[in-house]
Order: C-alpha cells, then structure tokens, then sequence
C-alpha cells in the first residue's frame, strides 16, 4: 500500500460524496435516498449526514425529514470559488464596467430565500448601499431580489411569492402580493428589474437575472446601484437597461454550470 493510500480518509470521502449529490435537480434528499445513491447501510448513511448536520453544512427538516445544504455550505463554496478562474472572469468583466462608468456593482446568487453576494464594486465620491454577504426576505424589495424571480415561470413566481412575507423596508417597498407579481411580469417583459427607494431611501437600483449557462435556469442576478441626488429612475432605464441585460449575459457565461444540469 502506498503512502498516500494509507492515510486515504474513506470517512471524509463519504462525507464530501453526499455533499456533492446535491444539485439543481436535487436539492434536497431523504437518508434513504443517499444511502441507495452511495451504496450505504443506513447507520453508516445517517453517522455521515447527523456529522455534516452538526458542523452545519447540511440542514434537515424536522418534518419532512429532507435534507438539504444549509446557507454556511453555500458560503463555504463561494469561498472555494473566489480560489477559481470563474471568479477572476467575473471580476474582470464587473471591474471593467466599474471602471469606464463609474457605478456601484453587485453579483449574487440566489439560494432559496436568501441572496448570496460574491462581488462588489463601489463606486468613487458617490453615496450607495452594499448589500451583505448573506441577506434574506429581500426578493421583493431589492432590484437583484426582483431580477431573480424574474427568471422563474410564471407558476413558479406565483409559488415563490405566496410563500413569501412582504416585509416593508421604506414606504415605497411594494406589499401587495398582486402588485408584486405584476411588477415583476413587467419587469421580466423588459428584460430588466428597478428598484425605486423600495430597500432604502436615495438608493434606485437595475438589475438583470442571471442563468447557469447549461441549463439555463436562474441563479442570481447582477445590479447597479444609484443615489437619488445624482440620477432618477427614468434616466436609469434609458442610459442603462442595456447595459445590465448585456453585463448579466456576459457574466452568466463565465458563471460555473451546475453539477448533472441538463
């Protein structure tokens, strides 16, 4: 046996094998699923995923008994993913657009109910909001919130939003779960969601969805963000409704496709 065969972890090879089953296709999977999949026995199967479920990677849900990767896996591979090529691309491609114009930039990915930002480019002497690493119930006030479900169906955005609680942020921030739904099927017509002082006031934002380049499903968006005191919403659309569908094209091919999306 060779060295490096010897000091082989055949226990953290389990753990990192079921982490990867997840996809979008599976998002979440019973035990007795994993263990059929890996060819496991079902005590060995749930000592893997209770250790996994401890260290917090995955979560499981007390009534449904499904398991599913947790928010601190999803940041745990943007981590890994800031070490690849794909976030160099994109950082080449937001730190271009911020450079020749000036404008502040977010990229997230979309991961249940919670916005996950993986780059952020402010821009110079002018007064704009950044979203944190991790924000949640903020689809419907948020212009990378309203581009993201602007990639879903439409029988997925009405199941998206019936689920959701219309937290108000600013007087602007839209309640109406009607009116939501209709702001979005107007903004997925143009191509391009905005924001109007809905998450906070002085702040507009446009935004535009992005696709896993396989299947071409949505998985986050792309947003510039502005001060009211410099600019206003109508001249947004104009100037830059272009520019954000075409900015979220070019990143959506440099983003990774999904694992076994077809």
């Amino acid at each position: 046996m060779s060295k490096e065969k010897y000091y082989f972890s055949k226990s953290l090879e389990k753990g990192l094998k079921i982490l990867a089953l997840f996809n979008g296709q599976t998002p979440a999977l019973t035990q007795s699923e994993i263990a059929k999949m890996l060819g496991l026995n079902m005590t060995s199967t749930y000592r893997y995923i209770n250790t996994l479920v401890e260290l917090r990677y995955l979560e499981k849900d007390k009534k449904t008994r499904e398991i599913r990767p947790s928010i601190l896996c999803t940041l745990f591979c943007m981590n890994l993913m800031r070490a690849t090529d794909h976030l160099r691309l994109i950082k080449d491609v937001v730190d271009r657009i911020h450079a020749e114009h000036n404008i502040s930039i977010d990229v997230v990915f979309a991961v249940d109910d919670t916005m996950v930002r993986i780059y952020n480019r402010s821009a110079e002497e002018t007064l704009t909001y950044s979203l944190p690493d991790s924000s949640q119930n903020c689809f419907h006030n948020t212009a990378l919130g309203k581009a993201y479900l602007c990639s879903l169906s439409d029988d997925q955005l009405a199941e998206k939003i019936a689920k959701m609680e219309l937290v108000p942020k600013t007087r602007k921030t839209i309640i109406d779960k009607a009116a939501l739904e209709a702001d979005i099927k107007k903004s997925k017509a143009r191509g391009f969601a905005l924001n109007n002082e809905e998450f906070l006031p002085g702040l507009i934002a446009i935004a535009a969805p992005l696709y896993d380049p396989i299947s071409n499903k949505g998985v986050g968006a792309v947003c510039f963000d502005f001060s009211v005191i410099q600019h206003d919403a109508g001249k947004i659309k104009t100037k830059y409704g272009d520019m954000i569908q075409t900015t979220a094209q070019s990143l959506s091919g440099l983003l990774p496709p999904g694992k076994n999306r077809s």
